[in-house]
């Protein structure tokens, strides 16, 4: 992707993060304000098992489910930065392979290594006083992003794998069904010419 699409990416895809947020916390509150005010109203002519025959639990069910569809609204979005910080955090630690099996490889290492800092770090900053504890919980919290952006990239890696695999037996069947009915195609008019 170049720097170009990245931006306008980045322009279309941060204000609707921001807006499907907001809009999702919007409802969240909804749904645990909102029933207190209709407690106890029941909703006559409906005969739903309870709690469900209350018009409290119906609009906090009906808000939730509104505040899930803009959450994973902005999910979709917030992929896409997800995707590109993992790039920029693989290319910054050396990973430009382009062979699956080497990234992946080279993920797995990137990852062994940081947990083995980050377990060596640990007795040592906690022996700091005052900042000790501060300081393993920035380690901690910076080990577990890395962990996370190169267990991202290895789904992806993966993902891209296996989904170029599906495509190539995809074709590989379509074309083979495309020639047998070719075949019979030209056995049948064969047929019918021998048969004039």
């Amino acid at each position: 992707m170049s720097k170009g699409s990245v931006g306008k990416e980045v322009k279309m895809r941060l204000p609707r993060i921001v807006i499907n947020l907001t809009v999702a916390f919007l409802f969240w509150i909804i749904s645990q304000v909102g029933p207190i005010f209709v407690k106890g109203l029941t909703i006559p002519g409906i005969s739903l098992p309870p709690p469900l025959n209350t018009v409290s639990s119906l609009v906090g069910l009906a808000s939730t489910f509104i505040a899930m569809i803009f959450l994973v609204r902005a999910i979709s979005d917030i992929l896409f930065f997800a995707d590109l910080s993992a790039e920029i955090v693989v290319r910054s630690l050396g990973i430009k392979e382009r062979k699956p099996l080497k990234r992946i490889a080279r993920d797995l290492t990137y990852i062994i290594l940081t947990l083995l800092l980050a377990t060596a770090a640990s007795p040592l900053l906690s022996s700091i006083p005052q900042v000790g504890g501060y300081l393993m919980v920035i380690v901690s919290l910076s080990a577990l992003g890395i962990f996370l952006i190169l267990i991202y990239d290895i789904g992806k890696v993966v993902h891209g794998v296996l989904h170029e695999k599906t495509r190539r037996i995809a074709d590989w069947i379509g074309n083979l069904l495309e020639e047998k009915g070719y075949r019979n195609s030209n056995r049948k008019f064969g047929e019918k010419g021998s048969g004039e």
